[in-house]
């Protein structure tokens, strides 16, 4: 009698639960007209359905659909649930039509709907017209919707930083890491063309090369993930600093169905509209990341120029003996990993009888993931004027280490130059009495007065044959002689613009120098740099009569060595353009470091025109 009861009891709920269940079909609006757009709902409830089939809908076009949707509710301690599946269709042509049954398989039963006759009565044509333009531009703004949601979860940017709490000059590797579901197909990937500023920081790119992704898990679902771009980032100045978003334009391909079919990847359950492919435009964006910037410590050593990181210091002389005038190089070299080119030139301590010249900086230095290394190396040159031993003081060199959050100074060697007396007529000669007498002239260019009378003669009064009379007579014929080759001269150089232009390369580079002059005495950083790389390039241009747009350091060297140019005033003068290029970009409060851009394009432009000539 239990079994039996139980039996009973089961069946009952059995048969209650099919008397409630139903897979029904229903419309938003009939009849409707041609062009006109409604809803068709086939709709499952109090069961669990699978392998929905859709009829087919001849005289409609299917915009969009199935849409899938389940709803789950309590009334008075009854749990009901419900499927549904919404097409949005499209009256095409007048008259009457059926839309058949869907079916559904549910509990091992299939169920079908009941088909539903449709009148589709006729609108004029610019209703018809308006219809399916609004039909058109609605279907493809709501598929246009769901493709953001669906590649929004399957697509993502992220910045990642090594380090958010920084001092002053230390560096930090920003990465952008682009994640990409397996199953979502990725057409096409470009950088925004607003790109990130870094406004506060020194940059460099690192070079990344192909795109190589890889398995990465997110919050337990696998991604395949790439490095898109990686930066070196300096802080220049302290507090909050934003390292900004940046933005990849990328095309994505999904599938876009109007027949059912067995649901193969999760984007089936977003697009089912027609056996077909669609591509769609999404901006990937990374957001932003902030950064604490600390100042450095107070007490920082009064050589200390502005150096971060793991730094050392080699200092040396390519020779100990030389003779007057014959240069010795002082190299100093600075290696390891931080900000090593930003940082500057030395201030050497030399006996006033060495002469020397802004320094030639040579950088080997490299970036990768692990940031700026290598090596920068300053070569001065000393010019010894007199014979005698010369004594220089150590170089020191003062930077925060990193490591020990403290600052470190490092100290070169004395070195001791001897210098012998060269041979010929010296520039400078040495000194070592107190009267005139003992002086020795220089070069023959200064005489003393002579103390000794020497004899007296009568002077001509007679002016006609004398000199100056035959030099007042010639002198006219002499002068229209010169204004007629100057003329002859002038109208060569008009009708020949490549030698005008190489004739005034020197007066249109200094004019440039003087208004670069009075751009730096106004604090106009931008505009003094920028007229003096116009200098120096205007220069090369017009003396080898090189387009500028063709002009760069490879064609401007090979030409200069053409011209039996020297090696060294070459490299002195591509130093300049390096070094104001690097000035450009990065900024320094130094006014002696301007001075001295300015100072070495005068120098170099005047020594390649010597050479040039």
């Amino acid at each position: 009698m239990k079994g039996l009861s139980f039996s009973t009891i089961i069946a009952f709920l059995f048969l209650n639960t099919l008397a409630h269940a139903q897979f029904s079909a229903s419309v938003s609006k009939n009849p409707v007209a041609v062009g006109e757009q409604f809803q068709v709902i086939f709709s499952l409830s109090n069961m669990n359905g699978n392998n929905f089939r859709a009829p087919g809908f001849k005289g409609f076009t299917v915009l969009m659909g199935p849409s899938t949707s389940q709803q789950m509710s309590f009334v008075n301690g009854q749990m009901s649930r419900s499927i549904s599946y919404t097409y949005i269709l499209q009256a095409d042509a007048e008259g009457s039509f059926q839309i058949g049954s869907a079916s559904i398989d549910a509990d091992g039963k299939t169920l079908r709907t009941n088909p539903i006759n449709m009148t589709v009565a006729k609108g004029s044509t610019q209703q018809q017209k308006q219809a399916q333009g609004q039909g058109q531009d609605q279907s493809q703004g709501t598929l246009n919707k769901q493709a953001d949601d669906v590649i929004s979860k399957n697509l993502f940017l992220r910045l990642n930083v090594s380090k958010k709490d920084v001092y002053q000059g230390e560096q930090i590797i920003a990465t952008y890491v682009l994640y990409v579901h397996p199953e979502l197909r990725l057409v096409q990937l470009v950088p925004s063309q607003n790109a990130p500023t870094f406004t506060g920081f020194w940059t460099q790119d690192i070079d990344i090369g192909k795109l190589q992704f890889h398995t990465e898990n997110v919050n337990g679902v696998a991604f395949n993930a790439a490095v898109v771009k990686k930066v070196v980032l300096i802080p220049q100045q302290t507090g909050k600093l934003t390292v900004e978003p940046f933005i990849f334009e990328t095309v994505c391909r999904l599938i876009v169905q109007n027949q059912p079919r067995k649901r193969r990847s999760i984007f089936d359950d977003f697009f089912s509209f027609g056996n077909q492919y669609q591509d769609f435009k999404y901006n990937a964006s990374s957001g932003a990341v902030s950064i604490n910037v600390r100042p450095l410590p107070s007490g920082a050593p009064p050589d200390f120029n502005g150096g971060v990181g793991n730094l050392s210091m080699k200092a040396w002389i390519d020779r100990p003996k030389t003779i007057t005038n014959e240069p010795v190089n002082l190299k100093i070299q600075i290696s390891g990993n931080g900000n090593l080119k930003l940082v500057e030139p030395f201030e050497l301590k030399l006996p006033p009888d060495i002469e020397t010249y802004d320094p030639k900086v040579n950088d080997n230095i490299s970036v990768s993931g692990s940031g700026v290394s290598g090596t920068r190396t300053f070569e001065y040159l000393l010019i010894p004027r007199h014979a005698c031993e010369y004594k220089i003081e150590p170089v020191g060199f003062s930077y925060f280490d990193l490591s020990s959050k403290q600052y470190k100074t490092l100290t070169s060697q004395e070195f001791i130059i001897q210098v012998e007396q060269g041979t010929g007529d010296e520039a400078y000669q040495s000194i070592s009495g107190v009267k005139k007498e003992d002086i020795k002239y220089i070069g023959k260019d200064i005489r003393f007065i002579k103390n000794l009378s020497g004899g007296l003669t009568k002077k001509s009064n007679t002016f006609l044959g004398s000199a100056g009379f035959y030099a007042l007579f010639f002198s006219p014929m002499f002068l229209f002689l010169l204004f007629f080759i100057y003329l002859k001269r002038q109208q060569k150089l008009e009708g020949n613009q490549a030698l005008l232009k190489n004739k005034r390369a020197t007066k249109m580079a200094r004019k440039r120098l003087q208004t670069a002059k009075l751009l730096l005495n106004q604090s106009n950083e931008d505009k003094f740099y920028e007229e003096v790389s116009h200098a120096l390039w205007g220069y090369l241009s017009d003396k080898l009569t090189i387009p500028i747009s063709e002009l760069n350091k490879d064609s401007a060297s090979f030409a200069m060595s053409q011209r039996t140019v020297g090696e060294e005033k070459i490299q002195q003068y591509m130093s300049t353009i390096d070094y104001c290029e690097f000035a450009r970009f990065a900024r320094s409060s130094n006014d002696v470091s301007k001075q001295n851009i300015y100072d070495d394009a005068v120098r170099v432009i005047t020594e390649l025109e010597g050479a040039l000539r």
